[in-house]
């Protein structure tokens, strides 16, 4: 991006977080999610840093926060409440020590600190001020000078004392936050209404404390957790009954004093034990209720932590380490067409790398012509990301505030980008394809494609022989079929650039694993057209050999639960094809397939289908646990389903088992049919 460019893109990217900061900060309405928020933010100052030509005080980089709105009377704060830095990962956190480092030996400080790692709370900061013991003053931080006092409402919350034990000055800070489980109470409330829903449990949080009528806020349950004291002279907190001049000295005397402290938090030695917790409570987040969207973690030694002083923006001795982002932005610089292996192609966005959900993305996928026009995607645009199914990044949405008016529509290309052929649409089903196919049988995209389909994890499980290696392999002709890789030899590769003998007996060795394979995986390695591991799975549980799989008619594969025309087609094509049989006959040479293992237990002869987002199990572990306690789960919601496991955002399958009469249940009660063995280790 060249510097003309970078400066309108620096205007852009000021215009559209200003525009967010209100809505976020003044308005408490969001419209983008935090980690989209940052990942914007992100780009600016790196645009900044780059170009310092195009600074400006102004620009949202150099604020601290959000101005206050004009329902509530205006109040100073004694003391500015900052906010944090962000760090996303180890080495941004071990970046931000040893610049603490090098500030320290300048003061002669040698004493390495610890750390108090506490829960970075998604609620909204209060400030609580409490003269002669009694409390006086509630308000919210706004833009960290100037807040609103919402005294009468903060009254009404029970986790917070309103006389103390003792006759002190003092000020404390906590972040207010409401229970996952209120805000679906009184969204149901507001839903008899007809009023509008609150999104999550931080607008509720903030929507319930601007409330003009403290009547609604007592019925809200709001909670605070205290964190921090400020304006009073540590050596008076010792005398009141602080245990030590640390941060975990303060939270005690809070706690000793009648606030509510988050017991969630964890005094650490080094940083190093900091990861340990935050890796911990990457996941385990999701099943608390209350959001949570990173770590605090604080110099605990208070001695350290005023020698270190503050930044313009934000005390030094403090980081905010954020849970890796499911949700971010990003620019979209182009759109390239890659081939498969059954000759779909498929659009792929090439994107300026970003980090999301702990790994640096720069590619998505774009699925098809039709969401690229549902989406209204071009090359050029900001786009927001998302994990899918926990591992695929997809696009979801498109930020045209900051669409460049000459960005053209995107067009899928006629022919194959890999041997020219013309593309198709395939319409051997009932309903006309979204896709278009590559139909050139000898298209080299889709014989690579399906050497790394065959070998990979839900395949034959060939652990040493990657996409990358098998690339390679290829291209230099070590690798021409399935059965050339039961033929490789460790002296075919020791002695490849980038391969010693070591790695090649690695290779070999997990080529010879691989040779004992399930049925199901076997199935799935051949890469046949519309199948996918389910549908696999299905196929060898029904008939469970090989043989009589080869055989079957049409009408034996329609009886299997879950296969279509569609399917059952592709299979009776596949199998009934003499290149592909020949194929087989030699596999079977190399291999031995052995019948997928059925498990015994609770769940023996109930089928389940799986819907929605579930509080703590991905959809795979869900199929795991079920698979594991005898259960089977289909793809699909029939008259032979028993059960519908559904979670939040569950779609058309959650109509049809209601229509079907089908038993709908949640985690909880899946949990309740099984062995708890079979899942406590987990959590």
């Amino acid at each position: 991006m060249d510097k003309k460019v970078s400066k309108e893109r620096i205007g852009n990217l000021r215009k559209t977080l200003e525009k967010h900061r209100v809505l976020y900060h003044v308005q408490d309405s969001p419209s983008i999610a935090d980690d989209v928020y940052d990942s914007l933010m992100s780009e600016l100052a790196t645009l900044e840093n780059k170009y310092p030509e195009f600074q400006d005080s102004l620009s949202p980089t150099q604020r601290v926060g959000g101005e206050p709105i004009d329902h509530f009377e205006k109040v100073k704060h004694d003391f500015a409440q900052w906010s944090f830095d962000n760090v996303f990962n180890f080495s941004e956190l071990k970046n931000w020590e040893e610049r603490n480092e090098k500030i320290l030996e300048k003061a002669s400080i040698k004493n390495r600190p610890s750390y108090v790692a506490e829960m970075k709370i998604d609620g909204l900061k209060v400030i609580l001020t409490y003269k002669n013991g009694l409390f006086v003053r509630g308000a919210t931080r706004g833009d960290g000078k100037i807040g609103e006092d919402i005294t009468e409402n903060l009254k009404t919350v029970r986790s917070i004392p309103l006389t103390l034990k003792e006759k002190i000055n003092i000020t404390v800070i906590g972040e207010a936050w409401m229970k996952k489980e209120d805000l679906i109470r009184i969204n149901k409330e507001r839903e008899k209404n007809c009023e509008a829903l609150y999104a999550n449990t931080r607008n509720l949080t903030a929507g319930t404390l601007r409330q003009l009528d403290s009547k609604v806020v007592a019925s809200r349950n709001i909670q605070i957790y205290a964190y921090d004291i400020d304006a009073v002279p540590r050596e008076a907190l010792a005398k009141w009954g602080l245990k030590s001049d640390t941060q975990e000295g303060e939270l005690l005397f809070l706690e000793e004093n009648g606030f509510l402290v988050n017991k969630d938090r964890k005094l650490c030695k080094n940083l190093e034990e900091v990861q340990k917790f935050y890796e911990k409570w990457i996941d385990k987040r999701h099943n608390q209720n209350y959001g949570i969207d990173g770590l605090v973690i604080k110099i605990n030694e208070r001695e350290i932590w005023d020698t270190l002083d503050y930044t313009a923006k934000s005390p030094r001795g403090g980081i905010a380490y954020k849970f890796p982002a499911e949700t971010v932005a990003t620019k979209l610089l182009a759109i390239t067409c890659q081939v498969g292996r059954t000759g779909v192609i498929t659009p792929v966005a090439e994107l300026y790398p970003v980090l999301l959900a702990g790994s640096t993305i720069s590619r998505a996928t774009l699925h098809n012509a039709d969401e690229i026009k549902r989406l209204d995607v071009r090359v050029g645009d900001t786009v927001m990301l998302r994990k899918a199914g926990d591992v695929i990044p997809e696009i979801f949405d498109v930020m045209k505030e900051l669409r460049d008016k000459n960005l053209k529509v995107f067009e899928m290309p006629t022919h194959c980008p890999e041997c020219d052929s013309i593309l198709a649409y395939d319409n051997s089903g009932k309903e006309k394809s979204v896709a278009i196919y590559c139909l050139n049988k000898n298209c080299p995209a889709k014989h690579l494609e399906g050497l790394i389909h065959f070998a990979s994890k839900k395949g034959l499980n060939i652990e040493e022989l990657g996409d990358k290696t098998i690339e390679i392999f290829h291209d230099i002709g070590l690798i021409s079929s399935y059965i050339s890789i039961f033929h490789l030899k460790k002296e075919n590769i020791a002695g490849l650039e980038g391969f010693g003998e070591k790695s090649a007996e690695n290779i070999i060795a997990s080529i010879e694993k691989s040779r004992t394979v399930m049925l199901s995986s076997f199935i799935y390695a051949l890469g046949i057209r519309h199948i996918g591991e389910q549908t696999a799975k299905d196929i060898a549980t029904y008939f469970g050999d090989i043989g009589k799989i080869r055989k079957a008619s049409l009408e034996d594969l329609f009886a299997v639960e879950g296969v279509g025309e569609v399917v059952a087609r592709s299979m009776f094509n596949f199998f009934t094809d003499e290149k592909n049989s020949h194929q087989i006959d030699l596999l079977l040479h190399e291999v031995k397939i052995v019948s997928d293992k059925k498990k015994s237990g609770n769940l023996n002869g109930l089928t389940f289908v799986i819907t929605g987002t579930l509080p703590s199990l991905s959809r795979d572990e869900a199929k795991n646990l079920i698979e594991k306690n005898g259960g089977h789960v289909s793809g699909s919601v029939s008259t032979k389903t028993n059960y519908l496991l559904a979670g939040e955002e569950a779609g058309s399958k959650l109509e049809k088992a209601q229509e079907l009469g089908v038993k709908i249940i949640n985690e909880e009660e899946l949990k309740k049919m099984i062995p708890k063995s079979s899942y406590m280790l987990r959590e």
